[in-house]
């Protein structure tokens, strides 16, 4: 789901009006060959069950090891990797899921915290039986869930791929180097974020979201997807309150702190020491998206921002930094080629390693 998520575009402060515009124009007038068609995200794939009796979609294409998950940013589930996963197939098994209380994935009675996260996914691995070890691919929020999971299960992780990731100590690398009053602008818009994430979850629980979709936008499929069935669905979704629910207590642990201090999630991924020792690690980042910000401003936050990125990919020996002149956090839907390359050597590398391992 493209929803628009201002956390995520503040990665390098949001996005100028004229470039959304072209690259919304080029994605609906744009047809991929590789791209899964539609129909297979109207409906679930394979619903695993996990311990608790909770079912997680899943939906897995191709044969080979090691197999590739793709892992979600925020407000995102499975359909946000349909330009890579069927060109990825034709390289090894790859899977996509949709988070709990996500797309067709049962909700969870406990919030939607990294540890959590991270549980849920070791859980749906061992029940579907994925072989490990496996090449973890995140976007996003996801792209810290990835490096998470790396971490606390560092034997079940043969390789990262991570597209923009939400990296840890983002927020505070941009808020070091901003001036006043844009700090204060970023802060407020960080708060805001949050209410309105709280009113779409009292939307969705009064029924209005379900009644009247169009006169919240804010809460829904907006943009809306070119295709109108998923937006429907997508729609069908969003109007659910487990599902806002979901999103909003992600957003709770993946967001700054008030005082604009490290996320909960962020601090319990520092807990865990993370060191992928020599193992394939790749991150890309984007370089064009661009902001209001007074030139400035934008240079200083934008090394700042790429550096951290950098540096979470200096936790593996082998770990590389790939920039991407993009115009959008979505990597993997304006570059699908460069994001299949990057997965494609990465899995590579790991088969060598593992290979090696075996001789």
């Amino acid at each position: 789901m493209q929803r628009f998520d201002w956390r995520a575009v503040c990665v390098y402060l949001g996005l100028a009006l004229l470039l959304i515009a072209s690259d919304v124009n080029a994605e609906k007038s744009r047809v991929l060959l590789g791209d899964i068609p539609s129909a297979a995200y109207e409906h679930a794939q394979a619903l695993i069950a996990l311990p608790d009796g909770r079912r997680l979609n899943l939906f897995c294409m191709g044969k080979g090891s090691p197999a590739v998950i793709f892992e979600a940013g925020a407000g995102d589930d499975s359909l946000s990797f349909r330009r890579v996963q069927g060109r990825l197939a034709a390289v090894t098994r790859v899977c996509s899921y949709d988070r709990a209380g996500m797309g067709f994935s049962d909700p969870s009675n406990a919030p939607a915290t990294a540890p959590h996260v991270v549980d849920d996914l070791h859980a749906l691995i061992e029940k579907a039986a994925i072989p490990l070890p496996v090449i973890l691919v995140g976007h996003s929020d996801g792209g810290l869930y990835a490096a998470f999971y790396a971490a606390d299960h560092p034997h079940d992780v043969a390789g990262l791929v991570l597209i923009d990731p939400d990296s840890p100590g983002l927020d505070l690398a941009a808020t070091k180097v901003l001036d006043q009053p844009w700090l204060d602008n970023w802060r407020k818009s960080d708060q805001d974020d949050i209410k309105q994430a709280r009113l779409c979850l009292t939307l969705a629980q009064g029924g209005e979201l379900a009644r009247y979709p169009t006169r919240y936008p804010k809460c829904m499929d907006d943009p809306p997807n070119a295709d109108p069935a998923l937006h429907r669905l997508l729609n069908a979704q969003l109007a659910r309150p487990s599902e806002q629910e979901a999103m909003l207590t992600e957003d709770l642990d993946t967001g700054p702190a008030p005082d604009g201090g490290l996320s909960e999630a962020e601090l319990a991924f520092q807990d865990l020491h993370f060191d992928f020792g020599d193992k394939p690690f790749v991150v890309l980042s984007g370089t064009g998206e661009l902001g209001a910000l007074p030139l400035a401003e934008r240079i200083k936050v934008g090394k700042a921002m790429l550096a951290n990125q950098a540096a979470l990919a200096s936790h593996s020996s082998q770990g590389r930094q790939v920039l991407v002149s993009s115009s959008s956090e979505y990597i993997q839907n304006s570059h699908p080629d460069v994001v299949v390359r990057v997965v494609t050597e990465v899995v590579g590398e790991a088969r060598k390693r593992m290979a090696a391992h075996i001789n």
